[in-house]
């Protein structure tokens, strides 16, 4: 992993946090076009920070591709509401397919702990689809269990998948009121009292 790809990591993970779409009195966090704008506008963020461009739904119908000044892709990225273990989902199969397009790819995706064995499910394919690839893969999964039927988000963890091999890199609340320490944190507790 090269200097680039840390400094996504950590800022990525430091702007998940910011605009956050939902507050602790209003978690409507169901509907699946919300979290695919947040993630979008953290991607973009991201991206302009470190002197990136970002371009949406391009190549192929990728969900964005991340350049250089130069129109050098950086990244590919894809992200998915359902996990990447289930039948249906394909992103994985279309970064590793692209993979002389870019130097880094990146999947953002979900994933049930309150499943037996999702976790492992959902590592254990990304893993298997990415394969002996020598080009990382920085995944960044946003656990939740189910509340009344709705997702409750848990963590968002971030782990780099690299010729054949698994590292978990880092892992945060996914809810910003739940990182200790916050300017959130400590506005969700005034609001509750």
């Amino acid at each position: 992993m090269n200097r680039r790809d840390r400094d996504f990591v950590a800022l990525y993970n430091a702007l998940w946090y910011r605009d956050f779409p939902v507050t602790p009195s209003r978690q409507d966090i169901n509907r699946r076009a919300l979290w695919t704008t947040h993630i979008a506008a953290t991607v973009k963020q991201t991206a302009d920070l470190l002197g990136l461009f970002t371009c949406f739904e391009t190549g192929q119908k990728t969900d964005a591709v991340v350049e250089e000044a130069t129109g050098r892709k950086w990244a590919k990225i894809e992200w998915e509401w359902i996990q990447p273990h289930a039948e249906n989902v394909n992103e994985i199969e279309k970064l590793a397919s692209a993979v002389d397009e870019a130097d880094t790819f990146i999947f953002i995706g979900y994933s049930r702990t309150d499943e037996p064995d999702h976790s492992d499910m959902n590592i254990s394919k990304i893993v298997k689809t990415w394969g002996s690839i020598e080009k990382p893969l920085l995944v960044f999964l946003i656990t939740f269990s189910r509340e009344h039927g709705k997702r409750r988000f848990e963590t968002l963890q971030t782990h780099l998948i690299q010729r054949g091999r698994h590292r978990q890199l880092r892992e945060q609340p996914a809810l910003p009121w739940e990182a200790t320490g916050t300017k959130w944190a400590v506005a969700a507790t005034k609001s509750d009292a």
